[in-house]
């Protein structure tokens, strides 16, 4: 059971080909990471990132700008190997494909984008446009801001109901707007209270490592960006017969900014280095399949505590790391439980 930076730290390089066109790496899918007995998506989307990681380290590229991934079949605790083949080597953009297996089955396939990222600016004041590249960003009226309602250390923490093997190494603190929000929407069969075309389930809130030794990462925001709630108001989901399981199809980030280090952290005061803000949003439940789209950001704060000199601009100065978005199923749990037998492989449905 290893802390997830950790446990990402011990994927290494096999064997690799010349300029390291085609790599094989090793890693361990540790058994904190589960839903149940099976593995977080997010989580084996992070080890994929992190082997990318290694494999770009060194070069102008070296960044994960966009990764789409489809699973293929079900992973389960252990070993495992990565490969990973560069596809396209441009000026600004290198292609990779990245497969993940076990037991000689392949239970992943992704695509991922490599280039750079830049820093946000807004947080530290305005700046002047660019000739080249637009950026859309604060005072501009169109421009996204952080939408968590309250600010993290104004928060309560809310235990996870969903079965995750995890819950001691992250906290949440869940938006009490949304939630309201969504059950009010529930009894306005006549939809006369939401906007042209529709509404859609909406929960946010945020997130915290409890690991102090843990830092904001790509992997880890795979992670996160897949630790997704029911997505259905209490008075509905309140009403299924029997727990289920929502596994992932497909996913894809897209990540927005570059991620600070903890050096850079230093001069961006203000960004919490170990917390999130995530906004999920679905518009769709049709047979059980249903949209996710998840929007990470940066915190001011950790969770409860630091808010003795509150900013009420706070929400102007935070950033969108990544936005991700997938394909999930919401299928009965025993489909989950079946797995239970480590090392066992099986269809992801």
């Amino acid at each position: 059971m290893s802390p997830y930076g950790q446990n990402m730290n011990e994927v290494r390089i096999v064997s690799a080909s010349q300029n390291k066109e085609e790599v094989e790496l090793q890693a361990r899918i540790d058994d904190e990471w589960l839903v149940l007995v099976v593995p977080n998506g997010g989580y084996i989307l992070g080890l994929i990132l992190q082997a990318c990681n290694l494999v770009q380290a060194g070069t102008s590229q070296r960044e994960p700008l966009y990764s789409s991934v489809q699973f293929l079949g079900t992973s389960f605790v252990g070993s495992c190997t990565i490969h990973i083949k560069r596809i396209k080597t441009g000026r600004s953009y290198c292609n990779l494909t990245a497969t993940l297996s076990q037991k000689g089955q392949v239970n992943l396939h992704a695509q991922l984008i490599y280039g750079r990222l830049e820093i946000a600016k807004h947080p530290l004041g305005p700046f002047a446009a660019s000739a080249n590249h637009l950026t859309l960003a604060h005072p501009s009226g169109l421009s996204r801001r952080c939408p968590i309602s309250i600010h993290p250390s104004k928060c309560t923490t809310t235990p996870f109901t969903r079965p995750y093997t995890f819950k001691k190494r992250l906290i949440q603190a869940i938006d009490p707007y949304y939630t309201s929000k969504m059950e009010e929407l529930v009894g306005d069969v006549h939809a006369e209270n939401v906007d042209l075309g529709g509404s859609g389930f909406v929960w946010g809130a945020w997130y915290e490592m409890v690991d102090e030794e843990e830092v904001l990462s790509y992997s880890l925001v795979s992670f996160l960006a897949d630790v997704s709630p029911l997505l259905l108001p209490d008075s509905l989901a309140s009403k299924r017969e029997a727990p289920y399981w929502v596994p992932t199809l497909a996913m894809s980030i897209d990540f927005k900014h570059h991620i600070p280090t903890p050096s850079e952290l230093a001069n961006l005061p203000g960004v919490a280095p170990r917390t999130i803000g995530v906004l999920y949003t679905s518009k769709y439940l049709i047979d059980g399949r249903h949209d996710v789209v998840a929007e990470i950001w940066t915190a001011p704060s950790p969770i409860v505590r630091g808010g003795d000199t509150l900013d009420e601009n706070w929400r102007e100065r935070m950033f969108c790391i990544a936005v991700a978005t997938q394909s999930a199923m919401s299928v009965p749990a025993s489909m989950n439980s079946k797995h239970e037998k480590k090392g066992q492989v099986g269809p992801k449905l």
